[in-house]
């Protein structure tokens, strides 16, 4: 076996990755359906503020495995660590050497890597950390549950009105003068929900990333449709955003929803989730909508559940300390 750099530029190398990527999720996450091999394919190669390193492991010219490491410029002292190896080969080890041969690439700066994971059930995932995450150095920095909602059978949920809010509705992008906002609210999303040991920090997303995030999603055939709350100064004041996913039979995924602590209490954030739910069961191609959250945010769980969202999954998010050199 040989591992090697992986170049997301050659067409040919990363159609196998994709499909082998595909495949192990599949897996290790019964009745998972992805975006599609094009469209990862495109993910790969956006420009989106990440570097992505990637790293293969051959037989031949037979791709068996590979691994990625990801360093967002906003976070240069954490790397995220993935790794898929096709089924046909597990159980040989290639996932352990493909992550370590993640970690050597990552840039000096890191301090830490950072992985996460997708089973069925706790005990699985507690499986998964002992027979193949602790012995690599990693452990749980916190836990989530996955949970997803039937749209097709979903009706609007009627709540009171949002006095002094207003609420709207938008497609593939706000008015550009609500952008540097939304950016700014999406920074906090991670930074204000609890994320065990992770401390992540605050990352605002400046109007031009804003811009070059929802180009990405329609290059990949996806929809984004946001739902603000805004007060009576025309300041947002709450957000969330759904993904349609490119493909009707993938579920379409929530990437966030934050309200902002001064504006808590006015049930904000189930009134803009409401909101983007409805107007994606009006499109009519949408039948499931997933959404995930920290399993110590009470709030958002008590959002989801009063929604109609129902657990489907459990995430474990790992970490591992490392020295300043990187690797």
């Amino acid at each position: 076996m040989r591992i090697g750099s992986l170049s997301v530029f050659d067409d040919d190398a990363l159609r196998a990755a994709s499909r082998i990527e595909a495949a192990a999720n599949e897996k290790a996450r019964p009745g998972w359906q992805g975006i599609g091999v094009e469209a990862r394919m495109l993910q790969w190669r956006a420009a989106d503020g990440w570097s992505k390193n990637l790293r293969g492991a051959w037989e031949g010219s037979s791709l068996l495995g590979f691994s990625a490491s990801m360093t967002h410029h906003s976070a240069p002292d954490t790397s995220w660590i993935y790794v898929w190896v096709d089924p046909i080969h597990q159980s040989r080890s290639i996932g352990s050497a493909l992550v370590s041969a993640a970690e050597e690439i990552s840039p000096s700066s890191v301090k830490r890597f950072v992985s996460s994971a997708y089973r069925r059930t706790s005990a699985e995932l507690g499986a998964l950390e002992q027979e193949f995450v602790a012995p690599l150095g990693y452990h749980v920095a916190t836990t989530e549950t996955v949970l997803e909602l039937d749209l097709d059978s979903w009706t609007l949920w009627r709540q009171g009105a949002t006095r002094g809010y207003e609420v709207s509705t938008h497609v593939n992008g706000v008015p550009e003068h609500l952008r540097k906002q939304v950016g700014q609210i999406k920074g906090l999303v991670d930074a204000q929900a609890p994320n065990g040991e992770l401390g992540w920090s605050e990352s605002a997303v400046s109007a031009e990333e804003y811009a070059q995030e929802i180009t990405q999603w329609i290059a990949q055939g996806s929809t984004a449709i946001e739902s603000i709350a805004l007060d009576k100064h025309g300041d947002v004041a709450a957000w969330t955003c759904l993904v349609v996913a490119p493909a009707p039979e993938s579920p379409s995924n929530i990437e966030g929803t934050l309200v902002l602590r001064q504006h808590r209490g006015h049930q904000l954030g189930t009134a803009v989730k409401a909101a983007s739910l409805d107007v994606a069961k009006r499109l009519g191609t949408i039948h499931r909508v997933r959404t995930s959250s920290d399993d110590q945010n009470t709030w958002m769980h008590a959002i989801n559940e009063k929604l109609g969202f129902v657990p489907v999954e459990h995430e474990a998010v790992y970490q591992k300390k490392c020295s300043p050199l990187g690797g």
